[in-house]
């Protein structure tokens, strides 16, 4: 596990500047932030390395005065400076649920999971990396939520008047505010970000964004004969249908215990013009015009499922270079982010056990935004 080489000078660069309304409260957050970063994987007990620091982080963790975004806004202000001086930026979004089930006195939870039997609640964090060198920023955004359970018999009037989980993800862009001149930031999520109103907020806010496809969406495209009226066709229908452009060996890490391995992927892509949902969630009935591409194994080993990934970018795809930038800077996402596994030890009291590696101290920095953001 990477650790810091000055701990201290990180935390205080990172969490100095936080207004607690007192500044022994700062300290203490630099303190715990310090002891953290010197070793990741640890618990919170072994990091501070006696009792009185210990019983001292708990009780910071614990005060009910001191909130989440109290602790984050300086690192949130940081992250955000330096992303808009950076030429271009990918937004990694992702969701992590935090399982409390054995808790069973904590009050407030929601399900998580399969099932909804587990109860806990989920963080969505928002990291932000150098397109160019996939230097680690930081982290620019977090927001933690209950699921809420849809309401027996509820209509579709009653549904879109809620809060709803999917707009965590519009939600997030609007709270870190438009994007800088003379930069480029592109939101890159997984399946979760494929939702149209996400979309439009991050037209008019100026983000780029690459989606994994979930949905098979209505979209028109340009007939290859001279028919002046395009044909409405579906999203995954059309990637399937297109030729391939071009091939490569990607290297798949080991994960879900397979061991890692090399797959020969077939590569595709199209312009699309994604038509609104008619269900009244859209922020108005444009379409949206995008990229559409497609990553393929034609033949996966026996007994191992195919890897296939349809993506929906709007930066445009002119050329197979193109093409395979895009499906680098998902795969990136897909395959080399850690993921934080939180786990809540008592009410007041957190552990977190990074798994994998991460370039430049992202292992500190995301436990720190999941340990400090689930007081």
């Amino acid at each position: 596990m990477e650790t810091l080489q000055n701990a201290e000078a990180w935390a205080v660069e990172t969490f100095g500047a936080a207004e607690l309304g007192d500044v022994r409260r700062t300290d203490r957050l630099v303190k715990v932030a310090s002891a953290l970063g010197e070793n990741p994987s640890v618990s919170l007990p072994a990091s501070m390395r006696n009792w009185g620091d210990t019983h001292a982080a708990y009780q910071f963790l614990g005060n009910p005065t001191i909130s989440h975004e109290q602790i984050m806004a300086p690192h949130f202000a940081a992250t955000y400076q330096e992303a808009a001086e950076r030429s271009q930026v990918l937004l990694i979004g992702d969701t992590t649920d935090v399982n409390l089930s054995t808790h069973k006195a904590t009050s407030g939870l929601g399900p998580v999971g399969r099932g909804n039997k587990a109860q806990g609640f989920f963080v969505h964090s928002v990291l932000a990396v150098d397109a160019k060198d996939k230097q680690l920023l930081g982290c620019m955004g977090q927001e933690p939520f209950v699921r809420e359970p849809a309401p027996e018999k509820e209509t579709k009037a009653e549904r879109n008047a809620r809060w709803r989980e999917s707009l965590i993800w519009e939600q997030s862009i609007q709270r870190i505010g438009p994007v800088p001149a003379n930069t480029q930031w592109i939101y890159v999520g997984d399946r979760g970000s494929d939702i149209f109103r996400f979309w439009q907020h991050c037209q008019e806010l100026g983000y780029d964004y690459v989606t994994r496809v979930a949905q098979n969406r209505n979209v028109l495209v340009e007939e290859e004969d001279e028919c002046e009226d395009p044909t409405a066709k579906h999203l995954k229908t059309l990637a399937r249908s297109l030729p391939a452009q071009g091939a490569m060996v990607m290297t798949i890490p080991a994960q879900h215990g397979r061991p890692e391995r090399d797959a020969l992927v077939n590569i595709s892509w199209s312009q699309v013009a994604i038509q609104p949902p008619v269900d009244g969630t859209a922020l108005h009935m444009r379409e949206v015009k995008a990229s559409l591409v497609r990553v393929w194994e034609p033949e996966p080993p026996e007994g191992v499922e195919a890897l296939e990934w349809i993506l929906v970018t709007s930066v445009t795809v002119n050329t197979i270079e193109d093409a395979w930038q895009r499906v680098t800077w998902y795969k990136w996402v897909r395959h080399e982010v850690v993921h934080v596994a939180v786990e809540r030890e008592n009410d007041d009291s957190t552990r977190c056990s990074a798994i994998g590696t991460l370039p430049r101290h992202a292992v500190e920095v995301i436990r720190l935004c999941e340990a400090l953001g689930t007081m």
